[in-house]
């Protein structure tokens, strides 16, 4: 039961940990598209494929170099895996312990542990769309207009207003409730984890 216990431990802040590292690498990536937006414009856009042959150079390639278009791609693949790596941890850490243990407040840790992944992959994907800068209208090499959602996040920048007001906050907010309310399923090296640990231990 001791091991079974240290075990769910050990994947709860392993899925703590994924989520925090999808956040890390969504703005990381991010960034990394929208500087390379500056160098390839088609960065972002459905238009990098020529139909037409060209008839009067210079004319744009045909396709991004492929290094760019697996960069390009990154920012919507991996973290998404990382969140899907940290619901399968959490979700293994719920089921050990709930064998132990169905009490309430042991019911609503878990939930909190389990939800908590899929709430930032959702509000990653939402969030940055109602508190977006686009509603003030078109701000240059940040938001134009798409005949889809009107005024958005223009292609190579998508990725970052994502990471910026969604992932990265979300991932926090995320380990900050868990930190409040389940210090032992925070990695230790999340400032103030062990001490919260040790506080509530004392307590």
């Amino acid at each position: 039961m001791a091991a079974r216990g240290v075990w769910a431990i050990r994947a709860g802040r392993g899925s703590v940990a994924a989520t925090l590292l999808a956040g890390a690498t969504a703005i990381a990536l991010g960034t990394a598209v929208a500087l390379l937006g500056f160098v390839w414009p088609d960065v972002g856009s459905d238009t990098t494929d020529v139909s037409e042959p060209c008839t009067d150079p210079p004319c744009a390639p045909e396709s991004l170099p492929s290094g760019v278009e697996l960069v390009e791609a990154s920012p919507t693949v991996l973290p998404v895996a990382l969140v899907a790596v940290a619901v399968l941890l959490a979700l293994a850490a719920a089921v050990a312990i709930l064998r132990a243990d169905r009490g309430r407040a042991v019911l609503a840790r878990c939930a909190l542990l389990v939800a908590g992944p899929v709430v930032v992959l959702v509000g990653a994907e939402v969030v940055p769309h109602v508190a977006s800068p686009c509603w003030a209208g078109e701000i240059p090499d940040v938001c134009e207009a798409t005949p889809e959602h009107g005024y958005d996040y223009a292609g190579a920048a998508h990725p970052f207003g994502h990471a910026l007001l969604g992932w990265v906050p979300l991932a926090l907010l995320h380990t900050w409730a868990v930190r409040r309310w389940w210090p032992e399923m925070v990695p230790r090296w999340v400032p103030g984890a062990q001490r919260r640990s040790e506080a509530q231990a004392r307590g």
